[in-house]
């Protein structure tokens, strides 16, 4: 039988867990010095839906003016070598962006480094071309997540350093990676977070009440409102989003568990009718 355990928040989170991230937060403080305006903590762990292993920290760094080249590279290389460290398969998820687009939000948002698992590689072998500007589609979905359920974990407070994200560009970025999740196979690839996120975008779509939800929040949603058919899928889905079961980097994207294919294709199918 699969383990389940609780969410954890932050900061009532595993010890090691805070540690890290508080260590995080000095090393980038060190590397910034009087360029940061501040550190916000979004996603699972900020909502109180964060299960280890399967939730990444998600941040946002917010600097007083765009970084040159140079320093956003050593940064970057700092930030990827202390993910090493992490006492987690998860891994982090940050982003730096510039005070001018946390206030104005422009669209698509530009930001200065990011780094993921992803992204790893590329930092460390130095292939990333800081000079050029880049823009993320997904960061108005993230800041929209800072305004509505964020945490500031040093620096000024959220509503001096962010600015309103309009509704509607929030939901361009959500229907954005919806639409990859429902494309092709992919479910099959990311079974537990194409379930959970096709319900939080259905939940999204159902409701007017201009609020941002979890994973977690989007599965409960999903067993109260969508057909009685996919409940099963959505249980599994749930379950092994909490479950407290160690897994692998390679086994992350699907719990390291069997999934019925045509049942996830199926709800990929529903998903899709769902908007026509």
């Amino acid at each position: 039988m699969m383990a389940v355990g609780g969410p954890q928040a932050w900061p009532a989170c595993d010890e090691d867990i805070k540690r890290f991230v508080v260590e995080l937060v000095e090393l980038l403080k060190q590397e910034l010095g009087d360029r940061l305006t501040g550190i916000y903590l979004h996603g699972s762990l900020a909502m109180g839906s964060y299960y280890r292993p399967k939730s990444d920290i998600d941040l946002i760094v917010v600097v007083e003016n765009k970084l040159e080249a140079a320093l956003a590279g050593k940064v970057g290389v700092a930030i990827a070598r202390k993910s090493e460290n992490r006492p987690t398969t998860g891994n982090v998820e940050l982003s730096i962006i510039s005070a001018d687009a946390a206030k104005r939000v422009p669209i698509p948002v530009p930001f200065e480094l990011h780094y993921s698992s992803t992204w790893h590689d590329r930092i460390l072998n130095h292939e990333v071309d800081y000079s050029e500007e880049r823009t993320d589609p997904d960061l108005a979905s993230h800041l929209m997540y800072v305004w509505k359920r964020g945490i500031g974990l040093t620096g000024k407070p959220i509503p001096e350093v962010f600015g309103a994200v309009e509704w509607a560009s929030f939901m361009d970025a959500v229907m954005d990676d919806f639409s990859w999740i429902i494309e092709e196979e992919h479910i099959v690839e990311t079974p537990f977070y194409g379930v959970l996120n096709i319900c939080r975008v259905l939940q999204l779509n159902s409701e007017d009440s201009r609020m941002v939800h979890s994973k977690d929040e989007g599965g409960e949603w999903g067993l109260k409102h969508l057909p009685v058919l996919y409940h099963p899928l959505i249980r599994q889905a749930l379950d092994i989003y909490r479950s407290t079961e160690p897994v692998s980097e390679e086994q992350r994207r699907t719990g390291g568990k069997d999934w019925d294919r045509q049942m996830l294709l199926d709800f990929r199918d529903y998903a899709r009718s769902y908007f026509l």
